[in-house]
Order: structure tokens, then C-alpha cells, then sequence
């Protein structure tokens, strides 16, 4: 198994990379050399500085005879590329996101629901137009594609998600300063976490269960939802606190802080987030270490620890 991982220094890059490492596997990473945020946890890993979106440096890169695939933010081009010149590629896998169910048409939703990216235009829509490549490619050209779905990541590495559906720096530091927080459509909305760690383990399964992996797709998040409501409990207690919610509608919400907040996030946190991962479980032997309400609250205290609040 010879493994190149585009994307391989990012925040999910670098853990998949780590796991990999760790199993004596033969890995190389590629990235466009612009971020060097976690390098210091993945030296010793062979790594090419490329971009994957231009032909020529994809074409030098696959004349050595990559065997298995992982991109951790594909795009149409990459994936054409990959299909053109990895003449030896007996599994690609690549991160999508369960964004794209939204609004869910059951709950807990699972594989077999419509994709249909959230909104024109959205991010969401842009990770149907990859998945829909990558799995006809499977099923015309029999391109061995595995298709992983997470939920709203969370972990050490990377802010938690805020109340107003970004990811704000001062969220946590005002959760402990004990400020009213908006919170809109009462606080309902189920929130569905994965960790990142987890993540990263089930491109691990999925590499190593081809059999029954190629030509899936799979929602990876943790064991349950939590309502909004829950979600700011959690965060809260991780440091003695309370929330102080004020609940607005998402309309209100959007007029107070016009500009300084991105619709597409806030109208995307009052859809519910709540999947099933029997699939997962069943065919790749998933079983995520974090409970939710691990996951958040570690999240919460390195958020804090980063912020110099302890």
C-alpha cells in the first residue's frame, strides 16, 4: 500500500497522516505549502509542496505508482486529474460533508436520504457536484471511490462552532464572562459533533476495508445529537457557568448583526443536524472514542487555554 494524502497538513490532513504513520504505513503528503500550522506533528513524513488543481505537477506526481488516495478537500479538477493519471490507484477517498441532507427529510437520517447541497451555490452544493463525480466515475468507469460525510467537526486545533453558526474567537471567552448569548428559534436544533480524531480514524477503516468501502458513502459523526440549548450547557459547565441565552428568530437575528454574520452559517444552524452511522459501524467496524459531550468540552477548554483565559 503506497498512500499519497492531498491535504495531508491540515487540521483533518495532519491526524489522518499521524494514524497512518503510526501503522507503518507508506505515506506522502502533498500541500501547497501555505500553512505550516501543525508541521511540527507530522515532520518526518515524506511531503511534495504542490498544487493539486494544476495538470503538470499531477502528472509528475502519479508517475510514481500511488496505490491508494485520500483528499481531505477534493475539488472537480483534483478528482479528474487523480482519475486521469493514477493508473494505479486501487482506492480513492476523499471528505465530504452531511451538511448537504440539510433540511433532513427524517431523523436520524442516514445514506440513502437525498443529497441536494443545502442551497445553490453553498459550500454544501459544491461537495454534491464532487461526490456525484466520484461516484459515477465508480459506477461507469469503476474508479474504486469512497465517499466520507462528517458532521460539524470539532477537537483540539480549530475554534468551536458559535452560537450565530460560525466560529467566532471570542464565543468561549464570552461564555465565560457570562454574557447573554442569541440563540435562534428557541434553541432546538439539534447539533450532531464528530471529532476530529475519529474522523481522521475512519479514513484508516475505510482504507483498510476496500472490499465493501469502494463505491459507498459514509456519515461519520459521534454516538448523538444534542439540542442547541445542550450544546451551550456543555460549554458552560466546562468552566463552573451557566448560559444566559436570549432566544431571537433567525430574521431578528439577522438584522442585528447584519454584516458581521454570515446568513448561509445561521440559517444552517437552526436546521437539525442528527445522522445515523449503523452503516459505518457495520461495514468499517466504526466506533467513535468521544461521546458528544467529550468531544465539546475539550474543544471548550483548549479554546480557553489558546485565549490565555486558563
Amino acid at each position: 500500500m503506497k498512500v499519497i494524502i492531498f491535504g495531508g497538513s491540515g487540521w483533518l490532513g495532519h491526524n489522518i497522516s499521524k494514524i497512518l504513520a503510526a501503522a507503518n504505513m507508506d505515506i506522502t503528503i502533498v500541500t501547497r505549502g501555505r500553512k505550516q500550522t501543525f508541521a511540527g506533528e507530522i515532520t518526518g513524513i515524506k511531503s511534495i509542496i504542490a498544487d493539486k488543481n494544476d495538470e503538470a505537477a499531477m502528472k509528475e506526481i502519479f508517475e510514481t505508482r500511488y496505490t491508494h488516495v485520500i483528499d481531505t478537500v477534493p475539488s472537480v479538477k483534483s478528482l479528474e486529474l487523480i482519475h486521469k493519471y493514477g493508473t494505479a490507484v486501487r482506492h480513492y477517498i476523499h471528505c465530504s460533508s452531511t451538511g448537504g441532507y440539510t433540511p433532513l427529510p427524517f431523523i436520524p437520517c442516514d445514506e440513502t436520504a437525498p443529497y441536494g447541497g443545502f442551497n445553490s451555490g453553498s459550500g454544501w452544493d459544491f461537495k454534491r457536484i464532487v461526490d456525484t463525480q466520484a461516484m459515477d466515475l465508480f459506477l461507469h468507469k469503476g474508479f474504486p471511490a469512497t465517499v466520507i460525510r462528517p458532521c460539524y467537526i470539532t477537537g483540539i486545533g480549530m475554534l468551536p462552532l458559535d452560537n450565530l453558526g460560525g466560529r467566532r474567537q471570542d464565543f468561549i471567552p464570552d461564555i465565560i464572562a457570562e454574557k447573554t448569548l442569541d440563540l435562534p428559534e428557541y434553541g432546538q436544533a439539534l447539533l450532531q459533533p464528530i471529532h476530529v480524531k475519529d474522523l481522521a480514524q475512519s479514513f484508516f477503516l475505510a482504507l483498510n476495508n476496500p472490499h465493501i468501502a469502494i463505491g459507498q458513502i459514509y456519515n461519520i459523526c459521534l454516538s448523538h445529537a444534542v439540542t442547541l440549548n445542550k450544546y451551550l450547557e456543555i460549554n458552560a459547565g466546562v468552566f463552573g457557568k451557566k448560559p444566559h441565552i436570549n432566544y431571537m428568530t433567525v430574521d431578528q437575528m439577522l438584522a442585528k448583526y447584519a454584516g458581521n454574520i454570515h446568513e448561509t452559517g445561521l440559517r444552517f444552524l437552526v436546521c437539525h443536524m442528527c445522522f445515523s452511522i449503523e452503516k459505518a459501524r457495520r461495514d468499517l467496524g466504526y466506533n467513535p472514542l468521544y461521546t458528544p459531550e467529550e468531544a465539546i468540552e475539550e474543544t471548550a477548554f483548549w479554546t480557553a487555554k489558546e485565549a490565555g483565559l486558563y
